[in-house]
């Protein structure tokens, strides 16, 4: 018996399973590279990672370098312009002028270039927890990977040129190394260790909870055996200065590019310092826009954004994992503790923060499934057909929802309480404004009123558009279309004066024509344009539009 179960141990699932999910991945991610507009900070992480190739690492310090340069790679060989001649305030100005008006033609593929980057890093990922599942039960092997492929955060930001994918894996990658390490110590295996903290804290700089990460995971092994003292301070040791080794790698161009040419860990330490002083920012959470810290916003977002299927599934390995019935390593439950512990306390900026758990909790609802799977017997299958059941629920769900992955919640939310529930990066990133384009042109609208909160211009695409005025606030005026966002609806209110007014006005009583996406909601008024000379009000950022005007025809 001992011999069999040796080697079958050794048996490896094959590589076509992996192929398979990752097809079933791709399909979902491709079409949005070009479908989806700019989200969130897309455009400015991509100038950001282009210009760290000329020697700016320190544009937007908060957010290190390295996932944005990366992301930039592809543009660095499409012959951009990159001098404007001009001096910028900030980088956000020089980052729209080089995306909007210097490159204007190439806006797409530099977008979509830097996207396929993104996605890349999404399949690493879905790779790496197949290799490291592949000696396991092919029912594990299966419930991860359809975990993995029909997970819609990750899908959603695995189609967005942000950091949060790569940081996901580098923190995946670096748990599993550390694990090794506290094995099978060595100077080459902490280095290594080092190395992808180093790499997930210059991703973005959550990586740093690697560190109460490794230090529990220390403490549970020591606790186990007995603490090694000399052997800990050695591996902690190397692995720190595998660590300071790769950060002062890729700081380095900063130091030639800058007068008096800072260390490189001076540079770093100013992104801790600026991001530290980056909090206080308003977030929307339970129909309220407030500064407030909830201690249940994460817990709730899960719950809420999570396929059934996947939260049963978890929730049953935690539990079979606590009874003993199945094994749960420490190091693929510490990261859950550790992320959930931190951001209690911290402000709620969405799922994307705490999406370096998601691999881990792939790995937990792994054990369920299989647990599932080995209770079937040759006289009875219902353990097996609710696992099979379960797994096609998953897919059905999220699939359902393509290509809207940002807005995705599960069936315990209706569509219309999505909106008091949660917002921003849950809910509504500008990822639909390509296709609110789309359709304005479709249905040959030519007088657009926009109320819009996002960082992508619509005229880039096509769709010319007007401020509000005050003649707006009191009625909707005849031959006009009025077209408003969610993230409008739930944000704008901390950002532009007037946005109050808008969302106290008529617009939110009447109904909508119809939407665009989840987060588009349009009001077409029949009848003739009448002039309008009231004075104009702030509906959308005058960052997308007055800036450029002169130059976006």
């Amino acid at each position: 018996m001992t011999s069999t179960k040796a080697s079958s141990s050794q048996c490896k699932a094959p590589l076509y399973w992996f192929v398979l999910f990752a097809i079933l991945f791709s399909l979902q991610i491709l079409p949005r590279l070009s479908q989806d507009s700019p989200a969130g900070d897309e455009m400015v992480d991509i100038v950001d990672g282009f210009y760290y190739w000329q020697g700016d690492v320190i544009s937007s310090a908060e957010h290190p370098p390295l996932a944005k340069a990366l992301q930039a790679l592809p543009s660095r060989f499409m012959g951009l312009e990159s001098k404007s001649g001009m001096n910028f305030s900030g980088y956000t100005m020089r980052d729209g002028y080089f995306m909007n008006v210097l490159n204007r033609a190439r806006f797409e593929s530099i977008l979509q270039s830097a996207r396929v980057i993104t996605y890349l890093f999404g399949l690493a990922l879905g790779f790496a927890l197949f290799a490291w599942a592949r000696r396991e039960s092919l029912f594990f092997i299966l419930t991860v990977l359809t975990l993995w492929a029909f997970e819609p955060v990750l899908l959603a930001f695995s189609g967005f040129a942000l950091a949060e994918i790569p940081l996901t894996l580098f923190f995946f990658l670096a748990v599993i190394q550390f694990q090794k390490l506290t094995q099978k110590p060595s100077v080459g295996q902490a280095l290594l260790a080092g190395l992808l903290l180093g790499m997930a804290v210059t991703a973005k700089l959550t990586g740093l909870l690697l560190l109460p990460t490794f230090a529990l995971l220390e403490i549970i092994a020591g606790l186990k055996t007995r603490f090694d003292l000399k052997a800990i301070v050695l591996r902690w040791a190397w692995g720190l200065t595998g660590a300071f080794l790769w950060v002062c790698l890729l700081y380095m161009p900063g130091t030639l590019a800058i007068v008096g040419h800072p260390s490189p860990i001076s540079l770093f330490a100013n992104a801790l310092h600026a991001i530290s002083n980056s909090f206080g920012f308003a977030y929307y959470f339970k129909g309220e826009l407030s500064t407030q810290t909830h201690w249940d916003y994460f817990p709730t977002a899960f719950l809420l954004k999570s396929p059934l299927t996947f939260l049963f599934l978890l929730v049953m390995g935690g539990i079979l994992g606590f009874w003993g019935k199945v094994k749960l390593p420490a190091w693929q439950w510490v990261p859950l503790l550790v992320f959930f512990a931190v951001f209690s306390f911290n402000h709620d900026m969405g799922l994307r923060m705490i999406m370096p758990v998601y691999p881990f909790c792939f790995l937990m609802a792994g054990r369920a499934g299989d647990w599932m799977a080995a209770q079937s017997t040759a006289k009875n299958h219902v353990f097996l057909l609710l696992w099979g059941g379960l797994l096609i629920f998953q897919g059905l769900s999220v699939v359902c929802c393509y290509p809207e992955q940002v807005s995705y919640f599960n069936e315990l939310t209706s569509s219309d309480r999505r909106v008091y529930w949660l917002g921003g990066p849950n809910l509504d990133m500008g990822q639909d404004t390509k296709r609110l384009a789309k359709v304005a042109k479709a249905r040959g609208w030519d007088h657009i009123k926009l109320a819009y909160a996002g960082s992508a211009n619509p005229k880039i695409y096509g769709m010319n558009w007007n401020y509000w005025t005050r003649k707006d606030l009191q009625a909707p005026q005849t031959g006009w279309v009025y077209v408003i966002n969610d993230d409008f609806i739930q944000t704008a209110p901390s950002n532009f004066a007037d946005a109050g007014a808008i969302d106290n006005s008529w617009i939110m009583r009447l109904k909508p024509t119809g939407h665009v996406g989840d987060t588009w909601y349009y009001f077409e008024m029949p009848g003739k344009v009448q002039p309008d000379s009231s004075p104009k009000i702030q509906s959308t950022s005058v960052f997308i539009d007055d800036i450029y005007t002169s130059k976006i025809k």
